[in-house]
């Protein structure tokens, strides 16, 4: 039997074990028992087995520190979904972690957004005058971004989570992270025209989609169109 398969089973006599015929009750919490102790299973890695995670099929670029607009993305995916996020020093990856379903689409939801972000920033990008010095360039079309992203959040909705699922996801952080530090992504530098550029990100972030199939709290994600 598999480790997946032997969750799964504790899971189901876990829950047997809560039931109203005492007799029932007893079985199925002595065979979870017998079950953790033959694949030496803690009680910490069944409820921690609530917690999935996945990885965003789309990486910017950056390996070791992300952009400022990059950590509002994720940030305000977290909040969309009720989930949590971490990047991957060296691989560029961001993964989400909470409980399944949410985790799997919010990174569905970062790849989706962020192949539209690259997208519109690229062409923003070559609508600047081009003896504009490059790092100008690059500021407004980072403050551009960050513009964008707030549209978007401005049409999300938070999921709250509950304090007894932040504790669970923080377990899962301090077994999984361990020696995770905290990040913060660069900031866009400075220049001329750049609340200019935020402005017409903010506007061209209204026109940002996602189409997925969602139900239930999924459907809190992006106002709009949702098919």
């Amino acid at each position: 039997m598999s480790q997946k398969s032997v969750m799964e089973r504790l899971k189901k006599l876990m829950a047997l074990s809560r039931s109203s015929n005492a007799h029932e009750a007893a079985a199925a919490l002595a065979r979870a028992q017998q079950l953790m102790h033959e694949h030496q299973i803690t009680e910490d890695d069944l409820v921690l087995s609530n917690v999935g995670e996945f990885a965003c099929r789309f990486t910017w670029g950056a390996k070791t520190r992300p952009t400022r607009y990059q950590t509002r993305l994720w940030s305000m995916i977290n909040g969309v979904f009720g989930v949590k996020s971490v990047f991957v020093e060296g691989t560029g990856q961001i993964r989400f972690y909470g409980l399944s379903d949410r985790a799997e689409m919010a990174a569905y939801t970062c790849e989706v957004l962020s192949r539209q972000l690259r997208q519109a920033r690229a062409d923003f990008l070559r609508s600047q005058n081009k003896r504009i010095k490059r790092t100008t360039k690059i500021s407004r079309a980072d403050n551009f971004a960050e513009g964008w992203i707030l549209a978007v959040r401005s049409k999300a909705q938070r999921l709250a989570i509950s304090p007894e699922e932040e504790q669970l996801l923080l377990r899962y952080k301090g077994k999984a992270y361990e020696d995770l530090h905290e990040m913060k992504g660069r900031a866009a530098p400075s220049s001329r025209r750049s609340d200019q550029s935020f402005v017409a990100g903010h506007r061209e972030g209204r026109n940002a989609r996602l189409h997925a199939p969602m139900t239930g709290a999924q459907r809190l994600a992006i106002a709009g169109e949702i098919a």
